[in-house]
């Protein structure tokens, strides 16, 4: 399944509005990804599941097409909410082909089941703890129409990194020591068996060892030029990571933001050279200001609506790497605000 899909124009800010069947019998359309970790043992359970509720449409996906097919499908029948059974990399590849193609003349609610390997974005906004459960959740709302509901707004990503590639949407995005860790949790911990919170936790915590370790795997800085909102800056800081997101819970519940301008993304990094780490990071990762968090330190934080980066290097989707143009700049901006819904919270 490719990430990136046609561009489109700016976005336009949807109806969030729900109509009033969807409190009742929701039409409810289930996308799956069958090499996702959970459903590689789950599925055929979960297919027999939902196979004896009509009132559920599901499709599993086995290739580069199948995606927009499924989202044309539902869109044709009606389905008012859109669950995405897979990890974070599914989620991004869904909600790409969703702002990309737009093929729902009003955006349905988002439900997100936590059937990959890494499911960060289902940890903030979507379903928690076992796939089958939330399964059983939808199924009941479905022929009931009654659950107890959570709705959360929040904005996605759109990330445009070359004129001649189409823009990629998600939740999560960064450079620098996160793509290495991102490298090494594929690499090493999810042999391991670390799933969903643990692994990114554990290389987390490895990364940061290998930095007060001055290990130069994690250490090296990326040459990068950073531009927030309409402001210009062309020095070149050496940067240690750069992660850009809107949601409000990382893994492990950290939220390692502290800017407080009134704007939609999180945009945190630091950059050589990074003084009291030791001291720094309990703070840092709670988004808790102490006295050595400054900028004279190498620590930065804002909120923003468009961050530009001039960068030579990897940079991560939502787990999904890429490689940078040093030539253009890669601008992740507001792609559009999504109702995502937590179902029997």
């Amino acid at each position: 399944m490719g990430l990136c899909n046609n561009d489109t124009p700016d976005y336009q800010r949807p109806d969030l509005s729900i109509p009033a069947e969807i409190t009742n019998r929701p039409r409810i359309g289930i996308v799956s990804n069958p090499r996702s970790r959970r459903n590689r043992s789950q599925l055929p359970e979960l297919e027999r599941i939902i196979a004896n509720h009509p009132a559920i449409h599901h499709c599993v996906l086995s290739g580069e097409d199948d995606t927009d097919r499924a989202l044309e499908q539902f869109a044709a029948a009606g389905v008012n909410v859109l669950a995405i059974n897979g990890g974070d990399g599914t989620v991004a590849r869904v909600l790409t082909q969703l702002l990309s193609m737009r093929p729902f003349s009003q955006m349905p609610s988002i439900v997100l089941l936590p059937g990959g390997t890494t499911n960060m974005n289902a940890a903030d906004i979507g379903m928690r703890g076992r796939l089958k459960k939330n399964i059983g959740h939808l199924v009941h709302w479905a022929e009931s129409g009654h659950d107890n509901i959570e709705r959360l707004v929040r904005p996605v990503l759109r990330v445009r990194h070359s004129p001649l590639k189409a823009a990629c949407y998600g939740m999560f995005f960064g450079t620098g020591s996160i793509t290495r860790g991102m490298e090494y949790c594929q690499g090493s911990v999810h042999t391991l068996g670390l799933t969903n919170e643990f692994g990114p936790a554990v290389t987390t915590i490895r990364a940061i060892w290998g930095m007060l370790r001055q290990d130069p795997v994690f250490t090296t800085a990326q040459p990068t030029r950073v531009e927030l909102d309409s402001g210009t800056d062309t020095s070149i800081r050496e940067l240690n990571l750069l992660l850009i997101s809107s949601l409000e819970r990382l893994f492990l519940g950290f939220h390692p933001y502290w800017g407080d301008e009134d704007a939609p993304l999180h945009c945190t990094w630091l950059q050589k050279p990074t003084n009291k780490l030791l001291r720094v990071i309990p703070g840092m990762l709670r988004g808790r200001r102490c006295k050595h968090m400054s900028r004279e330190n190498g620590y930065y934080s804002a909120n923003a609506t468009q961050i530009r980066l001039w960068l030579d290097g990897s940079f991560a989707i939502d787990g999904e790497i890429y490689h940078a143009d040093n030539e253009h700049p890669i601008i992740v901006d507001n792609g559009g605000e999504l109702e995502f819904l937590r179902i029997g919270s």
